[in-house]
């Protein structure tokens, strides 16, 4: 087994390889066909949602239709009922590491102006941009967001500083990444094994702790933490399956 993914690793393109993931996803989705439960990043139901996970699979969590997390619609939702709501004018948006429910969501969105989906692999997004070395002019975007990047970034102080840079003057930055006990923890001197065993990827760098608020401040973005889920009513929480969302919280900063 190990020989034949190593083959079709070399004989495959990481771009092939991603585009024969979402065909394989798509059939799956005619399979789950129903009404049981919806995905608001992708607007499309299904009878069950599909198992996913880094540290043991969960169930009933994967929207079959564009692969979207708990995560990704609970920032669904919380773009459009507080970023979009708050709006008084069409938005130009830098969306890093996209996971595909979120970034068609915005692309097609009357609210967006200008949408550009950012990563350091050119395979997953259509901008290559490191987010230490972000290729766009001083206060170029209205809203910035980065999911589950962060913590496995050498450098985090450069890239907060590029996002501040990058930002409007009001503009926001929403951030979602693992949030453990008050203090944030270096991680990167320990073994990859471990990192993978414990925290589910070998690049992680750190886990953020509740002091990121002071930290994300110290580079001119104040910042507040929420649990956008405790805001949405028990029936869209069940109709979305993210009553056991992990990972979920967002940092919504703004540029001071």
């Amino acid at each position: 087994m190990v020989m034949i993914k190593s083959l079709y690793r070399k004989l495959v393109s990481e771009k092939q390889r991603i585009a024969l993931h979402y065909a394989l996803y798509k059939i799956e989705a005619l399979l789950l066909k129903g009404d049981r439960y919806e995905c608001c990043c992708y607007g499309k139901s299904s009878r069950r949602f599909l198992s996913h996970g880094n540290l043991g699979l969960r169930k009933n969590i994967k929207c079959p239709h564009c692969l979207s997390l708990e995560r990704t619609r609970i920032l669904c939702m919380y773009i459009k009922n507080e970023v979009f709501s708050d709006a008084n004018q069409q938005l130009r948006v830098l969306h890093f590491a996209p996971v595909k429910g979120l970034k068609d969501f915005l692309r097609n969105s009357s609210q967006v102006s200008d949408y550009r989906d950012a990563d350091i692999n050119p395979n997953v997004a259509t901008y290559q941009v490191d987010i230490t070395q972000i290729p766009y002019e001083d206060n170029s975007f209205d809203l910035i967001i980065c999911s589950h990047i962060l913590y496995c970034v050498p450098e985090d102080r450069k890239d907060l500083q590029e996002i501040h840079r990058v930002l409007r003057p009001g503009g926001r930055a929403l951030i979602v990444d693992t949030i453990e006990g008050d203090a944030t923890r270096e991680l990167s001197h320990l073994p990859k094994k471990e990192l993978q065993d414990v925290y589910g990827d070998e690049a992680t760098c750190r886990v953020y702790g509740r002091d990121i608020t002071d930290i994300l401040g110290s580079y001119g973005l104040k910042a507040r933490i929420i649990d956008y889920v405790k805001q949405l009513s028990p029936d869209f929480i069940e109709k979305e399956c993210l009553s056991d969302a992990f990972d979920a919280e967002i940092i919504d900063c703004i540029k001071q």
